[in-house]
């Protein structure tokens, strides 16, 4: 399971060493649980539940269908973040998190989901299903429309 920033697009990278600075300057102490994924660990999470996107950020750009000359192509879009004491208790079962497993809990994802969302990127405690506290992702623009041939 990878876990390093090294893993992240050039995009996405300084956006999260912000995330991890303001959550330490606010007092959250987390644990990076992913950030690249392979297909194989992708598969085992579609499976599980823990994912239900055919084309998760986790990817490599490259599996993802970004053009060859993205600079980029193998670096990833999403990280998946659990507060420290959380993780000590269940683990990197992200199925296990919960932002209402406790009120420590609670508050730890409530401030994740703000500071990331001000940076701009995609909080995955918005979601229903699956309801994903500790997910953060950039937001890519949507790619051009194709055109046709005359």
């Amino acid at each position: 399971m990878d876990r390093s920033l090294n893993s992240l697009s050039s995009d996405f990278r300084p956006k999260v060493v912000e995330l991890l600075a303001q959550l330490t300057e606010r007092g959250i102490a987390v644990r990076i649980v992913q950030t690249a994924r392979t297909l194989e660990e992708h598969h085992a999470n579609l499976t599980s539940g823990a994912s239900t996107t055919a084309l998760s950020k986790h990817l490599p750009r490259r599996l993802r269908g970004f053009p060859a000359t993205d600079p980029d192509l193998d670096k990833v879009d999403a990280i998946d973040v659990c507060p420290y004491e959380l993780y000590q208790l269940v683990g990197p079962d992200k199925l296990q998190w919960s932002d209402r497993a406790s009120p420590q809990a609670q508050a730890a994802f409530a401030v994740i989901g703000e500071v990331g969302e001000r940076l701009g990127l995609r909080w995955g405690g918005r979601w229903v299903r699956p309801h994903d506290p500790g997910h953060l992702e950039l937001v890519l623009p949507a790619p051009p429309p194709p055109t046709m041939a005359a």
